[in-house]
């Protein structure tokens, strides 16, 4: 009898179900012999994917040539390794040709089949496809490529510059343009190419005006900077402004959007021209201008019915203006935002990742910590009066879906819980912004505790945030 294959009645009808069978043990000859032959081949299709986990280059193949879909595969690396090349769309021929290349670094080293450290759903096996994309513009033969490093994102990046990169000189962040799936990646990779062959960055299609100062700059950007930080970096070193300044800069909106430049290059200049300005002081800045002119007033024209209107101030301008005068509105819109008064009560989306709920021992002090979604607008003003900050006119970016706002707070041996940080996290996964009480910086025990969730939740952790 097939049910005498499982360890218990319950295992069997499980089985069952799973499979379109009726569970029950009322079966007439006929049904178990159609259950047998299929309880038969699930075990030699278990079996085959067994064999070909043990063989990558069979796996790969097999994935390739469309032997093997991912919805069949187990094994978390070689699920995603499978999922991506399933994702590239490219024709057979295309397909044959980036086999050849993942079976020929697969005898080299296993960088098909791993994953960004601290981001489990970025396989290097994005890169490689994408390398693969531009092969007609290689510049070295990948059978030449031997790794230096044992260190996987080096590993990677050592590729990228064999087969892009003619005199060495490509920055180090450009590298990771070639794992992101974002819209504005392929420009990036484009650069990558422009800059492997010798060519100037001012040549190359860019979102914004360069200086040949400002590029000089933007290819000494740190290592860790993304494309878009790197890109600010390059503008604000070349206008003058101090490393701390630039530092608190790309660590906002703008280090990762140039959307309505025209009006932030105002801004950037401002800030230069303003070397005494606290870099502390430049994030509340920046989104005090970007809701005064560019997001969309909430007004309750009824019980229950609201309706939305121009940004407070549409045609503002940084013409005249003094830091005293501009801190000053900060400070005052900060007040307003931080009295709790009516607003939407529509929630906002819930994140397709949980939150974190963890203990830790300080001190000899036991230590909760807790990582929770904000998702409302009333909640975004709590904690922006509690913290002093001002997490709450995110309130459209929330509910358009752009980001998701976290709150981190802590308690000590059973008390009550103390709020430490607001948390951004954009809609690519990535954590852009964390900071405390008056825009404070995460101390290292909270930034141990972000890290950490960021590690269970997939979430990648922006350079400067």
């Amino acid at each position: 009898m097939l049910e005498m294959r499982f360890a218990h009645p319950r295992a069997y009808f499980d089985w069952c179900r799973a499979n379109g069978f009726d569970a029950t043990f009322d079966k007439s000859k006929a049904d178990l012999q159609e259950e047998r032959g299929t309880f038969e081949a699930l075990a030699e299709k278990r079996e085959r994917h067994n064999r070909l986990h043990k063989n990558p280059k069979a796996f790969l193949e097999a994935v390739c040539l469309g032997d093997l879909s991912s919805g069949e595969v187990d094994r978390p690396n070689y699920k995603l390794a499978a999922a991506e090349i399933e994702a590239s769309n490219e024709a057979a021929d295309a397909r044959k040709s980036l086999l050849g290349m993942l079976v020929a670094l697969a005898d080299v080293d296993d960088l098909p089949f791993q994953t960004v450290a601290g981001r489990g759903d970025t396989p290097f096996v994005r890169g490689l496809i994408k390398l693969h994309d531009r092969k007609a513009l290689w510049l070295r033969p990948l059978a030449d490529w031997k790794p230096k490093s044992r260190n996987r994102e080096r590993k990677f990046g050592e590729l990228t510059h064999h087969l892009f990169d003619k005199f060495g000189d490509v920055p180090r962040f450009m590298e990771s343009a070639w794992l992101r799936n974002d819209g504005a990646s392929w420009r990036y990779r484009d650069w990558y190419v422009h800059l492997g062959r010798g060519y100037n960055l001012r040549t190359a299609k860019l979102p914004v005006a360069f200086t040949k100062k400002m590029a000089h700059h933007f290819i000494g950007a740190p290592d860790d900077c993304s494309v878009e930080q790197a890109v600010r970096w390059g503008q604000m070193r070349a206008l003058g402004a101090g490393e701390n300044a630039v530092r608190a800069l790309i660590a906002t909106r703008l280090g990762r959007s140039f959307e309505n430049e025209a009006f932030w290059l105002t801004v950037l200049r401002f800030i230069a021209d303003n070397p005494m300005l606290d870099p502390r002081q430049i994030g509340p800045v920046v989104d005090y201008l970007h809701h005064q002119r560019f997001e969309p007033n909430e007004i309750e024209v009824a019980p229950g019915r609201w309706r939305r209107e121009a940004p407070p101030q549409p045609r503002l301008s940084m013409n005249g203006r003094t830091v005293d005068s501009l801190m000053g509105q900060v400070a005052a819109w900060h007040d307003r935002l931080g009295r709790v008064g009516k607003m939407s009560g529509e929630a906002y989306k819930k994140a397709e990742f949980d939150g974190l709920a963890t203990e830790r021992n300080a001190g000899g002090k036991t230590v909760l910590w807790s990582i929770r979604q904000l998702r409302s607008a009333k909640e975004l003003q709590l904690e922006s009066a509690e913290l002093s900050h001002c997490v709450s006119s995110y309130h459209w970016s929330c509910a358009r879906g752009d980001c998701t706002i976290w709150s981190l707070s802590m308690s000590v041996e059973g008390g009550a819980y103390e709020r430490r940080q607001t948390i951004e996290v954009d809609k690519n996964r990535a954590i852009v912004q964390c900071r405390g009480l008056a825009n404070r910086d995460p101390m290292p025990d909270e930034r141990s505790i972000v890290a950490a969730w960021a590690g269970m939740a997939g979430l990648q952790i922006l350079s400067y945030y």
